[in-house]
């Protein structure tokens, strides 16, 4: 399943959207980050302020940030935790470890993302250090 690319053959459907984050997540928990050399050109990564070089990056340049942050760890997984689906977009919640590259210690970070789909392709994913704003964002909030 790759990141950016991540289709379906119904376009806009919630629950195949839902079933194909899950996928892709699937994969990363096992440590497989492959699929990352799929990242669609068009893909849109907009990262939290509080992550190191936080900003918004497109096709290659979101490619790059991520291939970064997964080679700076030695054993990474990332697990979802939540996934709940609202029309195009999808509500991630996840549990990463890993130990840091020259580091003797796991650490672990709570994140929540939104991905984006149009025409059944995931064309933007946001990412979010606090539950509630992502709720917000993906169109959940209370």
């Amino acid at each position: 399943m790759a990141w950016g690319r991540l289709r379906r053959d119904n376009a806009g459907v919630s629950e195949e959207n839902v079933e194909t984050v899950r996928a892709f997540y699937e994969q990363t928990a096992r440590g497989d980050f492959s699929s990352l050399a799929d990242m669609g050109d068009d893909f849109v990564l907009l990262t939290s302020p509080e992550l190191p070089d936080a900003g918004t990056y497109r096709g290659a340049a979101a490619r790059r940030w991520v291939e970064a942050w997964v080679e700076s760890f030695e054993a990474l997984t990332v697990e979802a935790t939540e996934i709940v689906g609202s029309g195009e977009r999808v509500f991630l919640g996840v549990l990463q470890r890993g130990r840091p590259s020259g580091s003797e210690r796991t650490v672990e970070g709570r994140w929540w993302g939104v991905y984006t789909f149009r025409d059944g392709e995931a064309v933007q994913f946001q990412l979010f250090p606090d539950r509630t704003e992502a709720l917000e964002a993906a169109g959940l909030a209370a």
